[in-house]
């Protein structure tokens, strides 16, 4: 890809927060510190029960506090700090995360030579630096998110610019420009897997995402949600609401029985994590959006320039999860399923497989 020529245009930092009394400070402060670019910082406050937003306004008058009266979610949240913005240029930031040496440098950096996308840095454990976070984040076939290596020991395994299936909201840096031409985020998914549909949705505009490991934020992780029953709850439901908002009808009938043995395997994993209901409830939150999910799938359809068959070669077969959430033997056991699935559906040869 050609590269760019472009000088450093103005940098709006939008960091999301909720509850963030033990992080934010900490976040701004490494900001300050490390940040040579020009830049404006905006936070957006979601009604945080601690009163973090009101009180770290008092305290840092050079940012830009927006302090909502209710909690409006991850989604709308960033939309209005994206849609109070005057840089040329937007990073996404978590409040639980500082930012290493020259983190932006190196993101204008792959920026300058990768073209028009998408981009995240290496994340690693706040709490163990040489543990990883994020290697970049995927997208498996049926459309499961998930972070590479997440958990592993920092090798330097994955240590060149790359492309990847999405780039992470934890921090995430693209020209604004992006946005007007993609779309914001789905406020209706509230949580969880909103990067994911914007990368998916990016990336059918043939906007690539990509992952850029000399640039490093330290991330403390799940500080609010955790991988409680309310996550799994939102991450399935959303995950249905990407999938068939963004596939084509072919696609997802192509897909369907394969996605349907998935779904059985879920429901014994939610019987046995004692969290049925919230696979359950999960349905009826699909269903409770059936109709926003048509009005997103005639939008995609008009504005779409790549088709279901590229958008595979960014895709996986199979999936990485953290400990917490399932042991490493029924990982391998579901991966296996997977690649099957995958091979059922005829996709495993033009798919990564991990």
């Amino acid at each position: 890809m050609t590269k760019i020529d472009v000088k450093k245009g103005l940098v709006s930092i939008i960091i999301l927060n909720y509850n963030g009394e033990k992080f934010l400070e900490n976040c701004l402060e490494s900001i300050f510190k490390e940040t040579k670019q020009d830049y404006e910082i905006i936070v957006v406050d979601n009604d945080s029960p601690d009163k973090s937003g009101e009180k770290f306004s008092k305290k840092y008058h050079e940012c830009n506090f927006i302090l909502n009266k209710e909690n409006v979610g991850v989604s709308e949240g960033l939309n209005i700090g994206i849609r109070n913005a005057n840089g040329e240029f937007i990073v996404l930031l978590n409040n639980d995360l500082i930012v290493a040496p020259k983190w932006l440098d190196y993101l204008f950096e792959a920026y300058m030579n990768k073209g028009e996308g998408l981009y995240q840095p290496k994340f690693l454990k706040m709490k163990d630096r040489s543990i990883i976070d994020s290697a970049g984040n995927l997208i498996n076939i049926f459309g499961f998110g998930f972070s590479r290596e997440k958990g592993k020991k920092d090798l330097l395994q994955y240590n060149i610019i790359e492309e990847i299936g999405f780039a992470a909201g934890t921090c995430l840096f693209c020209p604004k420009e992006i946005f007007d031409k993609v779309g914001l985020f789905d406020e209706k998914l509230f949580a969880y897997n909103e990067d994911l549909d914007l990368g998916w949705r990016a990336r059918l505009l043939n906007y690539r995402s990509y992952y850029v490991p000399e640039s490093i934020v330290y991330h403390y992780g799940s500080a609010q949600w955790k991988w409680s029953g309310e996550k799994f709850y939102l991450l399935e439901r959303n995950r249905w609401v990407v999938l068939l908002s963004n596939y084509e009808t072919k696609t997802i009938l192509k897909l369907l029985p394969s996605l349907l043995i998935i779904e059985i395997g879920l429901i014994v994993f939610f019987t046995k994590k004692k969290m049925l209901v919230k696979k359950l409830r999960s349905y009826l939150g699909i269903i409770r959006l059936s109709n926003h999910i048509r009005k997103r799938r005639k939008t995609i359809r008009k504005i779409k320039k790549v088709q279901d068959e590229q958008i595979f070669e960014s895709f996986c077969c199979t999936i990485e999860t953290p400990l917490e959430v399932s042991e490493t033997e029924n990982i391998e056991k579901f991966n296996k399923l997977l690649k099957i699935l995958c091979k059922i559906a005829g996709f495993y040869k033009i798919s990564k497989d991990m």
